[in-house]
């Protein structure tokens, strides 16, 4: 029996690995435009996926299956946003009363009244509308797509990291990036939420707002959500307040409000997500504003990520170009170089 040259084997793998990469290559696309609906839900869910990994490692060694640890963690994170907007609406609805619903319409018709009615500006809400519902849509696929990835997603990322031409020690420096560019800006999030909500409480207690503890932690609470943040509180308490006919008082109020979130938008949580980077703020800003602009409200969340995984990128490039090191004395230099940053 004659023997196969030892070439042909290897050159024969070889063949197969690109027809195999060229038919990935050509579904890629449309796997991405199926897959487009459910980007943001799925970016979130791995972000969340990532931040509450240590929970679920804990619940875990405590329930042995990992579908129910899996649903006890998603159960977690899930439950006490939706036990805040359930007891918030009912708490809003009780604050607020007929009343001032009625109020508040008097003042519309007394606008109305004296401006023309201008059905465009209406039509121009609807996208508003539309951005509401698709929230919903996202947070509810969100929420299933954290179970599964809690479920498989540390086994989908050792699949994927093995695909890689890359040395494990690069493969864990990189995830190790990754995982510390979505814990720091989780805590950044958490902490402009606590801040906003001593804040907005100070300043609803300051403008006579009643019940201005529960407010201003509703506004805390609610700066985590994408688009409209704290504002979805502030304002309607402003339109509120100029529903008694006082519009002097509820333009300061507004304007101290949007003041409020803007400054801790952009100066508290940058600093506190470059610290725990070892980043200056002003990129940490940079690089928030930047991705919100491309990606519209998740730039909040994937702005730094992506600069820190550029940084780890290019610091592991720099560290490949040297000449051969031992697997200890380059993770040795990738640390000094993490020093170095501070």
């Amino acid at each position: 029996m004659t023997q196969p040259e030892p070439g042909i084997g290897s050159n024969k793998r070889r063949t197969g690995a690109l027809v195999l990469a060229v038919a990935i290559g050509v579904l890629l696309p449309a796997a991405y435009f199926m897959a487009r609906p459910f980007l943001t839900a799925a970016v979130v869910a791995a972000i969340l996926a990532v931040a509450l990994d240590p929970l679920h490692s804990r619940i875990g060694r405590l329930v042995r299956h990992p579908a129910v640890a899996a649903l006890m963690t998603t159960s977690a994170a899930v439950g006490p946003v939706l036990a805040a907007m359930v007891f918030g609406g009912a708490a809003v609805s009780r604050q607020i009363g007929p009343g001032v619903l009625a109020g508040f319409l008097k003042s519309a018709d007394w606008l109305t009244g004296r401006a023309p009615f201008d059905y465009h500006a209406i039509s121009e809400v609807l996208p508003e509308l539309n951005r509401i519902a698709g929230s919903l849509f996202t947070a509810v696929f969100a929420a299933v797509f954290l179970y599964v990835l809690l479920v498989h997603g540390k086994t989908w990322v050792a699949q994927f990291m093995a695909l890689l031409p890359l040395d494990a020690s690069v493969s864990d420096r990189i995830l190790t990036a990754v995982g510390d560019a979505i814990v720091a800006n989780i805590d950044g999030i958490l902490a402009m939420a606590a801040v906003e909500a001593i804040l907005y409480g100070a300043i609803f207690r300051v403008a006579g707002i009643a019940s201005s503890a529960m407010w201003g932690a509703l506004a805390g609470l609610s700066s985590m959500l994408p688009l409209i943040g704290s504002a979805a509180v502030w304002l309607p308490l402003t339109i509120r307040v100029g529903g008694h006919g006082t519009w002097i008082k509820a333009a300061v109020i507004g304007i101290v409000c949007l003041a409020t979130q803007e400054a801790v938008a952009h100066l508290l949580v940058p600093r506190i997500v470059g610290r725990r980077l070892r980043q200056p703020p002003l990129l940490i800003v940079l690089s928030i504003l930047g991705a919100t602009s491309a990606f519209g409200a998740m730039g909040v969340l994937v702005g730094p990520v992506i600069t820190s995984v550029l940084g780890a990128l290019v610091q592991e490039f720099q560290i490949q170009r040297m000449p051969a090191l031992e697997p200890a004395d380059a993770s040795e230099l990738a640390n000094h170089s993490l020093r170095d940053g501070q």
